[in-house]
């Protein structure tokens, strides 16, 4: 009697687990995840199963497929720049479409910390500013520190002459030395480069360096030229500012000043895309010199040097014998600025 209880009490417990061992097996679910608008590919959008372990990423294409548990499921879809979105998989249902919004707050933004390091820019532990290509672009500029002017709180950018590309100045965390370097450091794609400003050499060939001693030396009046100005701001991606003390943990001892991270752009999967930029503008002369009209013989023979002319007077009357000159003038400089 005893034994056929407990047969009887293991094929209940049997049947119990049927349900489960059928949620637990799940099922499998594809998709594709596109952006909103121009249904362009998604590739490295991270998908989850809401309350569930089902976990994956979407491919180059968009595409993904994801192990979720059997019933309704509710997926998270997320990508950086994008808005999330949660999408309810019903079921029956074994494809499903994403189509996420471009985020203007980019919350979620990767930021670049170091060569090889990034996270996110609500975790991270140094403060971050960023300047994207159209700002850097907008207006022309003679250097890339001249485009950084006004567009990074609390830093110092002058440029110390008109030269192109020369003499600029950048300080982030204001006055750290007296006579060390004071510019930040300057990073391109993950490689540290000098800025130091280069003389031409133009005081020491045209002596204007100094009047004092034979040869003249090139000195800060000497246009000098940072290597910034080697790079063309239509190639920058973004530049990114680490203005507090703790970039010293990946730069060292060098980023005291804090770092200056520009990243050059680089071709990206979807469909091409074309941009023309157009600018058109007009110069109009404040104030010209001006040209003298004569009409009449005497305005002729009127100006100081009209009577030294041999015989103006016999000359002019052969020329106008009624004593107006109908000759047109030509003001050549209004001409040539209207």
């Amino acid at each position: 009697m005893m034994a056929r209880r407990l047969s009887r009490s293991a094929a209940l417990v049997a049947l119990a687990l049927v349900p489960n061992l059928a949620v637990a097996q799940g099922r499998e679910v594809t998709g594709k995840v596109l952006r909103a608008q121009g249904d362009v590919p998604l590739a490295e959008a991270t998908i989850s199963e809401v309350g569930g372990l089902g976990l994956t990423r979407s491919g180059p294409d968009g595409s993904f497929r994801i192990r979720v548990v059997a019933g309704d499921v509710r997926l998270l879809v997320r990508a950086i720049g994008y808005q999330r979105k949660e999408v309810v998989v019903n079921a029956g249902e074994t494809n499903v479409e994403v189509r996420l919004t471009e985020d203007p707050f980019r919350l979620e933004e990767v930021v670049v910390t170091g060569q090889t390091t990034t996270l996110e820019k609500r975790n991270a532990t140094t403060a971050v500013a960023k300047i994207a290509t159209e700002e850097i672009n907008n207006a022309p500029a003679q250097a890339l520190e001249q485009a950084m002017q006004g567009k990074v709180l609390g830093a110092t950018i002058s440029m110390n002459s008109g030269a192109p590309g020369g003499g600029g100045q950048v300080t982030i965390r204001g006055v750290t030395s007296i006579l060390g370097q004071g510019q930040p450091l300057f990073v391109v794609d993950g490689t540290i480069i000098s800025n130091d400003a280069l003389s031409a050499g133009a005081n020491s060939v045209t002596g204007a360096g100094s009047r004092t001693t034979a040869t003249g030396i090139g000195g800060s009046q000497d246009a000098l030229v940072n290597r910034l100005a080697d790079l063309n701001p239509n190639e920058i991606e973004s530049v990114e500012v680490l203005k507090s003390a703790a970039a010293t943990a990946i730069y060292g001892s060098r980023a005291t000043n804090g770092v200056v991270v520009i990243r050059t752009k680089r071709g990206s999967p979807g469909t091409p895309s074309f941009h023309l930029t157009g600018r058109l503008g007009t110069e109009r002369a404040y104030r010209l010199l001006g040209t003298r009209q004569f009409t009449t013989v005497e305005q002729v023979l009127g100006i100081p040097y009209g009577n030294g002319a041999p015989d103006p007077a016999n000359l002019l009357d052969q020329l106008y014998p009624n004593g107006q000159i109908t000759v047109p003038t030509h003001d050549y400089q209004k001409e040539f600025y209207d």
